[in-house]
């Protein structure tokens, strides 16, 4: 703060209630306190009130409480408010929660550019994920038309766009719902990372959601790597979808040479699967969607596997 004391806010995911001495604050867990000083009430009445924070109370067994409603965020530092009047309100408030400088962070998404190959099943979850979070920056690079049997699964397409580019209607939807958007689109199958190249961005970001051809990661991977850009690759199987992680450009030759080595070891790739479930397109691409987003914050996310089951072993009648 400008004159050198901390101040705090409640949590925009947290609240909190009273039942005679005892303190009750409810976010993904309730953090219980016996025999809270009335100090901790006020204080926690007022700052519920204040946008601008005000600083923690003073005394011995306050302070330990206010160590502990920092460390498990449930208060965090106030955070920019002037979005309140935008379509990111919830998600800037999220971001304060996570412990963010929130509004920097709505900023950065603004910024960013992404490239992102393919805008189907895939694809277009991810896009619908990082426009609606704002990112302002878009190039959307696919050679296919819309056609009757991508509808089960492709959700920013109509019938009456049956046969139009894919990347012209796509557009549309990004600058229906972000007017502020500067997306470009571009109606080629990439085939080569030369042909890549001219549609990333130095420091942006590449989605391959693209399934042809076979060795479509490497390329692109390559692409990244004279740009300097990120990417993140996602796929379907069956019951199994891949999704990440991102990948740094410092990232980029140990994930060629692993991807090298896993064809050697597997032999001659098959043709991807006609077959297709909306529902798995949508839950790849909508955590391909989060983890990009928090790359581009510079958020860095847990998973404890890639590959995700995405359906049961079990069959039933």
């Amino acid at each position: 703060m400008a004159d050198g004391i901390e101040r705090y806010v409640l949590s925009p995911a947290a609240t909190w209630s009273r039942d005679g001495d005892e303190l009750r604050v409810f976010s993904d867990e309730v953090l219980l306190v016996r025999r809270c000083p009335e100090s901790m009430f006020e204080w926690l009445e007022a700052v519920s009130d204040e946008p601008a924070g005000l600083p923690a109370p003073n005394g011995s067994r306050v302070d330990a409480i206010v160590r502990t409603l920092l460390r498990l965020r449930l208060i965090v530092a106030p955070f920019d408010r002037s979005w309140h009047s935008s379509a990111w309100r919830n998600q800037v408030e999220y971001f304060a929660a996570l412990g963010l400088d929130a509004g920097a962070a709505q900023d950065r998404l603004r910024a960013a550019h992404v490239t992102v190959l393919g805008v189907g099943g895939i694809g277009g979850a991810v896009l619908a994920e990082i426009a609606g979070a704002g990112v302002g920056g878009l190039t959307l690079v696919d050679g296919d038309r819309v056609a009757l049997e991508n509808l089960n699964r492709q959700y920013l397409y109509r019938r009456c766009d049956v046969g139009r580019a894919k990347v012209d209607v796509a557009r549309e939807w990004v600058l229906e719902r972000l007017p502020e958007a500067e997306p470009t689109a571009v109606m080629e199958t990439i085939t080569t990372s030369e042909a890549l190249v001219p549609y990333l961005r130095e420091g942006g970001f590449l989605v391959v959601a693209a399934d042809r051809p076979v060795s479509l990661p490497e390329l692109c991977a390559q692409a990244c790597l004279e740009r300097g850009a990120s990417m993140i690759v996602g796929g379907c199987g069956l019951r199994a979808g891949s999704s990440g992680p991102l990948i740094r450009p410092a990232d980029v030759p140990a994930f060629i040479a692993a991807r090298q080595e896993a064809r050697a070891t597997a032999g001659a790739a098959v043709t991807p699967m006609a077959a297709s479930f909306g529902p798995v397109n949508t839950l790849v691409g909508a955590t391909m969607g989060r983890d990009l987003i928090f790359g581009i914050l510079g958020v860095s996310t847990q998973t404890t596997a890639h590959r995700v089951e995405l359906l049961g072993t079990a069959l039933h009648d």
